[in-house]
């Protein structure tokens, strides 16, 4: 059985609260593509390939606590393939215990229940205070 969006999502979200970025890791695909237009400088605008993603993310845990995620509001789209996707986080930043409160859409394309396209709009503002300015620490 092929998983929807939804499922995907909620698998996505719940797999980030419980830091296990392994299980996170097995809804993409592996030539998937994760973007994110507004990244601040020295953050990567596109990361290429599963493993590459990986690498990207398995650390995220270490560095942002994020303890709630709203419920994603999931946007079908009639014929491109994407579905727009929103939710909210709470958190912190472990390294300067600043609230990290990001509010996301993204933009996600899937093939056969994974994910093959992820493009990232979140605040980079929300970033940069967060992480006391100093992103090097994020990176």
């Amino acid at each position: 059985m092929t998983r929807t969006i939804t499922d995907v999502m909620e698998q996505f979200l719940q797999s980030m609260l419980e830091k296990d970025m392994e299980k996170w890791i097995q809804l993409w695909d592996q030539d998937a593509v994760f973007e994110h237009p507004y990244a601040p400088p020295g953050f990567p605008e596109k990361i290429e390939g599963k493993s590459a993603i990986y690498d990207y993310i398995k650390d995220f845990p270490e560095k942002i606590d994020i303890v709630r995620f709203t419920a994603p509001a999931i946007h079908q789209t009639a014929k491109s393939g994407y579905s727009a996707v929103e939710f909210e986080c709470e958190g912190t930043v472990c390294e300067t215990g600043l609230p990290y409160n990001q509010q996301y859409i993204s933009l996600v394309n899937m093939n056969e229940g994974k994910i093959v396209h992820y493009k990232d709009y979140w605040n980079p503002l929300t970033v940069i205070e967060s992480f006391g300015g100093r992103l090097h620490t994020f990176l």
